[in-house]
Order: structure tokens, then sequence, then C-alpha cells
């Protein structure tokens, strides 16, 4: 087995062996707040290995695109919200969000002068006036 495969099996493992107890515990209401945030960290970091462990296992795939590239992004991003919200997120992983914000500023950017198109102008442009009617002839 290598390295990844039983790293996920130990993540699974550990989640597993407390869903009884956080079950029971959240069908009596006993469950406390902060176990249940502790939770959603095994959770989040589950999430996390299972993820790591398919994109390793995948076959090379074509280039990214840049489409991919915000959403996978995009996707990290929401789950440093979550671990904000839940008040578990750490310290190294509020700094990898910044690399990985940083990273996409720096996509963007290089992509944006590579957009077909003529850049969107920031005010509407200035229209002609319509002619003035030339007066009626006077009797």
């Amino acid at each position: 087995m290598d390295k990844e495969t039983a790293e996920l099996v130990r993540a699974l493992a550990g989640v597993t062996r407390r869903v009884p107890r956080f079950t029971s515990e959240l069908l009596t209401g006993t469950l406390p707040p902060e176990r249940e945030r502790t939770f959603a960290a095994l959770l989040m970091d589950l999430a996390d290995v299972l993820v790591t462990h398919a994109s390793t296992r995948e076959a090379p795939a074509a280039p990214v695109s840049l489409a991919d590239r915000v959403g996978v992004t995009g996707r990290q991003l929401v789950g440093v919200s979550a671990r904000l919200r839940t008040g578990t997120a750490t310290g190294n992983q509020l700094r990898e969000a910044a690399r990985l914000l940083e990273a996409l500023v720096e996509v963007l950017d290089l992509y944006a002068d590579k957009l077909d198109g003529p850049p969107a102008a920031a005010e509407r442009p200035d229209l002609p006036e319509p002619p003035n009617p030339e007066p009626p002839p006077e009797p």
C-alpha cells in the first residue's frame, strides 16, 4: 500500500471510530458545539485527503484551462470558508489560502490580455447627437 492510500485509510478509520459516539450524542442532544466543530474539522480533513488521493491516481490530464483553475481554487477557498465558520481553521490553512489567491491573481492577470474581444469600457461611449430637424417652412 502506498503512503497516500495509508494516509487515507487512517483518516477514514479516525472518522469511523467517532461516528457512533457523535451520532449518539447528536440524537440525545448532548453533543457540545465544540465537539461538533471538531468532528466537522475531521470530515473536512478527510475530504482533503480523499481529493488528494483521487488526484494522484488520475492519469495525467490535458492542460488545465483557466476555468478549471478558477474552479479548483474556488472549491479550495470554500473549504477554508467552512473551516473559518466552524472555528477549525489553522494558520497554515489560512496561509495556503493566501497563496492560492496570489497564484490565482497572477494567472488571471496573465490571461486577461489574451482574451478575445475589445476591452470592456468603463463608461458608456458618447453617442452622436441626433440631427436637428429643419424647421417647417413658413407659410
